[in-house]
């Protein structure tokens, strides 16, 4: 493993650290200003320091004990990818999704750009229908928030 790769595996460690702790501003000094950051499950993409760091903090805000447990990093050229498990329990509302006070425990993967030692894209995987069930949640009903909350954002956004 060349020096970059461990300095990229380094980096997102840190950030994964910093969110772990609801640390966001912490997080977002390991990204790029123009970073994109991607929720596969949730369709959600979210572009630049300002909107990736608005959305982590409306997840974090419903999901205070947020919490990631790596099990593995490898890097090969500007890419880092990883799994382990991410933990929380939903307390506030997401979307217009009441909370439940129930928690997740969830297998995820997650790929990771690293340029000049920052992360400029993040593409975030995990199991919907189990994060769902996991709380006490209709699939349906939760990808229809999700649904009409993308569209309020492309409604915002022209």
């Amino acid at each position: 493993m060349t020096e970059e790769h461990i300095m990229s595996i380094d980096v997102v460690r840190a950030y994964a650290q910093a969110k772990s702790q609801a640390d966001i501003q912490g997080a977002m000094q390991f990204c790029h200003p123009d970073v994109v950051f991607e929720t596969i499950a949730f369709e959600a993409v979210a572009s630049g320091l300002e909107e990736v760091s608005r959305q982590n903090k409306a997840f974090l805000r419903t999901f205070p004990d947020y919490a990631v447990q790596l099990e593995y990093l490898v890097a090969a050229d500007d890419l880092v990818i990883g799994a382990g498990t991410v933990r929380a329990t939903m307390m506030e509302s997401l979307v217009g999704i009441e909370p439940t006070g129930r928690s997740f425990a969830l297998s995820f993967a997650c790929h990771w750009t690293v340029r000049d030692g920052l992360i400029v894209h993040e593409r975030f995987f995990f199991d919907f229908h189990q994060m769902c069930e996991q709380l006490g949640l209709s699939t349906e009903v939760a990808a229809e928030k999700f649904a009409a909350w993308r569209k309020r954002g492309k409604a915002a956004a022209r």
